[in-house]
């Protein structure tokens, strides 16, 4: 049995490579266009391999979510009075509509900084993060992280595979950062003996119209194999998953 096809996955897994510098790739984003992470990771959902190095990864939090250490601080010191308020009055003209006004995610830039110092910065990713389909890990090798775009009902089912092999009901976090912050929160729990999935995509400045319908899970690669595990003893079997089934 395929944990993919059970799930009628829109997108392929997507493995994450730390440090990876080998791996050949579809996609190397130029440094002389901001990129943003997002289109980079559904594009290696539908089948491309792409590359980010920390000059390519040139948007201050995408370089965070890539672990190439603290991005906030190298290109947008600013970023606790974006998440706030904004700079209103003294905004200059050309500045964008999300600097002036803000995008209010915090009531204060106080509480803004608050988030950005617990952000849990890593340095995991240098000198190179490469971002692969399932259909291309044999010829890379074992991923660090494995990135899933899923609907609410296919999420549903991640959650509670999660469990299926330790009986705990807490396996996954839903902290809040950035779209592609939800790959730094992950990374973080590689190094925990009780490693936990992560849950993204809910900046609402980034849920672009192909996301309407979809969030992320991010985990630590064994947490992967542990849920491709038993299959067929899995809520994927039963009853309740054939009626879901219909709808996918």
């Amino acid at each position: 049995m395929n944990l993919t096809d059970m799930l009628h996955l829109e997108m392929e897994p997507i493995g994450i490579f730390f440090g990876n510098t080998t791996a050949q790739c579809d996609l190397v984003p130029t440094p002389e266009t901001r990129n943003c992470l997002v289109p980079f990771l559904m594009a290696a959902g539908k089948g491309k391999t792409v590359a980010m190095d920390a000059d390519n990864c040139n948007c201050p939090g995408g370089g965070v979510g890539c672990c190439f250490g603290d991005g906030f601080t190298r290109g947008n010191p600013n970023i606790h009075i974006m998440l706030s308020q904004g700079m209103g009055d003294k905004a200059p003209p050309q500045m964008p509509i999300h600097m002036k006004d803000g995008e209010r995610f915090y009531c204060t830039p106080e509480l803004a900084m608050k988030w950005r110092n617990a952000m849990p910065y890593s340095d995991k990713g240098y000198p190179r993060t490469v971002f692969a389909p399932l259909s291309k890990w044999a010829d890379i090798g074992t991923p660090d992280l494995v990135y899933t775009f899923a609907n609410p009902d296919q999420l549903s089912a991640l959650v509670i595979l999660l469990g299926s092999h330790n009986g705990r009901a807490i396996n996954t976090l839903a902290p809040f950062g950035a779209a592609c912050h939800s790959i730094v929160f992950a990374a973080e729990q590689m190094d925990k003996d009780d490693p936990m999935a992560i849950m993204g995509l809910f900046d609402i400045s980034q849920r672009r119209p192909a996301l309407k319908n979809l969030l992320s899970l991010t985990m630590p690669y064994p947490l992967w194999e542990e849920i491709n595990r038993d299959l067929d003893k899995s809520c994927l079997t039963t009853h309740s998953w054939k009626e879901i089934e219909k709808r996918l």
